[in-house]
C-alpha cells in the first residue's frame, strides 16, 4: 500500500477517510459544519479543522481525498458562491461558470492544494466529465496533461441522491492526454470502457440552436405546486381555461411508449382526469382576472421557498414560453425517450423539453426519428438506470436529422 506524507480531505464530514491510518503520516480534514467538526473521535495522526474549504489556506499535500457535497449551484448561497468562484480564479486562473456545482469547485480546489506531484481522488457525480458547467475544469486538467481516470458506479451507492457516482483519480505525477474510463459493478468488479457513454459511441456533442428547429428547456416559473395546478385546484379557485390557465405538461413518465400524439382527448384522459398537474396559471399576463389574483393571494408566503420567485421584482410574473410543436422527455430508461406531437399546444415544463419547429419538414416525421434515435449509446448515466439528454445535445440531434 502506498503511504502518503500529507493527506487533505475537503468537506470531511465525519472524517471517515482518516481511519486508514496505515496509508498516511498526517491527515487534515476540513469541515464547515461545527456539529460534525467537534463530534468526531480521530486517530492520533489526524486533525479535523472547522473551516470553509474555499477560504482555508495551505498547500503542498501529497493526496487530496474526499467526498465533497453534492450541492447544485442553485442551492448554494449566492454570496458564498461568488466569493468562492473568485477565490478559485485568483488562485488557479480558472474562471468556472456560475452554474458550476459545488463538487466541481471542490475538485478544482483539491487540484490547487495538492503538490505538483500530488494525487487527487474524489467521490463525485460522473456528470462532470461531459457537462458544460465543468468544461473549464476539464480544460484545466487537459492543459496540464495530468493522467485522469474516472470509474462510474453501476449501482446505487447513494440512494437519496439522484446522480450517478464516480471515483475520479487525477495523478499529477504522470502525464497522459488520453483519459481512461471504467465501470465498477455491484460486486466491486471493474471493467474498462472506451467512452463515458459506456458504449463505443462518443457522447453527444452540445450544439447551439438552429433558427428553424431547436430544443427549449422546460419552463421553470418557480414551484410547480404553485404555478401548475390540477383540475381540482383549477375548479376550486374558479380559474377559467385560456383566460387564467393553459395546458401544461411537466412529465411524460406515466405515458405508454406507443402514444405518439397528445391531442385534446389524450390530454383530458391522461392528465386532467388523472389528477396530474396540467394547468399553468397565466400570471405572466399584464392584466389578471380577479379569481387569479385571489389564487395568488391564497399562495401566501410559499413562493419564498423558490429562488426563481424571490429573484423577480414581481414574484409571480414569469417569462412565458411558446407552445412547442413537440414534447420531449429529457430523462429516460432504455434506448430511447418519449416524444409527442403536441396537438393540444401544451407548454413544456420541468424535465419536459419543447421542440420548436418552424421549417417545412413534417413534424410527425421528425418526432418519429427522435423516437427511433438510440440516445442511450450517446449520453452518460444520470442516475443508475436513468439517462438524461441535455437540451444542447438535443439540438445536435435535431441538426443531424432535420
Amino acid at each position: 500500500m502506498e503511504r502518503f506524507p500529507r493527506v487533505l480531505d475537503l468537506g470531511a464530514g465525519d472524517a471517515r477517510f482518516s481511519r486508514a491510518v496505515d496509508a498516511y503520516d498526517s491527515y487534515t480534514g476540513i469541515e464547515f459544519d461545527p456539529a460534525k467538526a467537534h463530534s468526531v473521535t480521530l486517530p492520533e495522526k489526524a486533525k479535523l479543522i472547522e473551516a470553509d474549504a474555499m477560504a482555508w489556506v495551505d498547500q503542498g499535500f501529497s493526496l487530496c481525498i474526499g467526498n465533497p457535497p453534492y450541492i447544485r449551484y442553485h442551492g448554494l448561497e449566492v454570496k458564498w458562491r461568488e466569493k468562492a468562484l473568485q477565490t478559485l480564479e485568483d488562485a488557479t486562473g480558472v474562471q468556472l461558470k456560475r452554474s458550476a456545482n459545488a463538487f466541481v469547485m471542490f475538485l478544482l480546489r483539491a487540484l490547487q492544494l495538492t503538490a505538483d506531484d500530488g494525487l487527487v481522488v474524489q467521490l463525485i457525480p460522473f456528470e462532470w466529465v461531459t457537462r458544460p458547467s465543468a468544461k473549464e475544469l476539464r480544460d484545466h486538467i487537459k492543459t496540464n496533461g495530468w493522467a485522469t481516470t474516472v470509474y462510474r458506479f453501476d449501482c446505487e451507492i447513494f440512494p437519496r441522491v439522484l446522480t450517478t457516482a464516480s471515483i475520479t483519480i487525477i495523478d499529477k505525477r504522470r502525464k497522459d492526454p488520453v483519459w481512461k474510463f471504467g465501470i465498477i459493478g455491484k460486486g466491486g468488479q471493474v471493467r474498462s470502457i472506451a467512452e463515458p457513454s459506456g458504449s463505443s459511441e462518443a457522447v453527444l456533442a452540445y450544439a447551439k440552436r438552429a433558427e428553424d428547429i431547436y430544443g427549449l428547456r422546460g419552463l421553470s416559473p418557480g414551484g410547480q405546486d404553485i404555478f401548475v395546478l390540477t383540475e381540482e385546484e383549477r375548479l376550486q379557485f374558479a380559474l377559467r381555461k385560456t383566460r387564467d390557465v393553459t395546458p401544461c405538461v411537466t412529465t411524460l413518465r406515466h405515458l405508454g411508449q406507443d402514444l405518439a400524439v397528445l391531442d385534446a382527448e389524450a390530454f383530458n384522459r391522461l392528465y386532467v382526469a388523472a389528477g396530474k398537474r396540467c394547468w399553468l396559471i397565466r400570471s405572466d399576463k399584464d392584466v389578471l382576472s380577479e379569481p387569479l389574483q385571489a389564487y395568488l393571494k391564497a399562495v401566501g408566503n410559499r413562493w419564498r421557498a423558490y429562488s426563481t420567485c424571490t429573484e423577480r421584482s414581481v414574484w409571480w410574473r414569469y417569462k412565458p414560453h411558446p407552445a412547442p410543436e413537440m414534447l420531449f422527455s429529457s430523462g429516460f430508461v432504455g434506448s430511447g425517450t418519449k416524444v409527442l406531437v403536441n396537438k393540444v399546444r401544451a407548454i413544456a415544463a420541468g424535465s419536459v423539453y419543447g421542440v420548436i419547429s418552424t421549417g417545412a419538414r413534417s413534424v410527425d416525421k421528425i418526432a418519429d426519428e427522435l423516437r427511433g434515435y438510440d440516445f442511450a449509446k450517446r449520453v452518460v448515466s444520470h442516475s443508475n438506470n436513468l439517462k438524461k439528454v441535455e437540451v444542447r445535445q438535443l439540438n445536435a440531434v435535431l441538426a443531424e436529422i432535420a
